[in-house]
């Protein structure tokens, strides 16, 4: 059984990630996009509404944590309009260390992600990490 093709965007989009491709993360987040980050205190938590905003917010979590944080990919599940994405991510910052279960649950229109939520597995470990 082959993969959905909203799957292998997402698939994509993640190891444009892990490259710093920022040409393929832009071919896969239209402008008018928004990813909803958790947090109240965090330096990334709020709505980052537009493609620039998504790409300085995806900037900064390489940025805040001297380039160590990684993700680990878990599985993809895709449809015609939604995608969801399991992975773990590690970091460090100022001494602390993130290893975060997360879920990214997107919704899909003709083949682009145009709205995505994060939820994390520890919301209050999260938000003191970004804080």
């Amino acid at each position: 059984m082959s993969e959905h093709p909203n799957a292998t965007h997402v698939r994509a989009m993640f190891a444009a990630f892990e490259k710093a491709d920022l040409p393929a993360i832009q071919a896969t987040i239209p402008e008018h996009a928004v990813w909803h980050f958790p947090g109240r205190h965090g330096k990334l938590a709020g709505s980052h509404r537009g493609r620039d905003a998504i790409l300085g917010f995806l900037m900064n979590v390489a940025g805040l944590t001297g380039g160590t944080f990684h993700l680990e990919l878990i599985d993809i599940v895709a449809n015609d309009r939604h995608a969801v994405a399991l992975f773990r991510g590690r970091a460090e910052r100022n001494g602390k260390v993130l290893d975060n279960p997360t879920c990214l649950r997107m919704r899909i229109e003709e083949g682009r992600i145009v709205e995505i939520w994060e939820f994390v597995w520890d919301l209050f470990t999260v938000d003191d990490f970004w804080s």
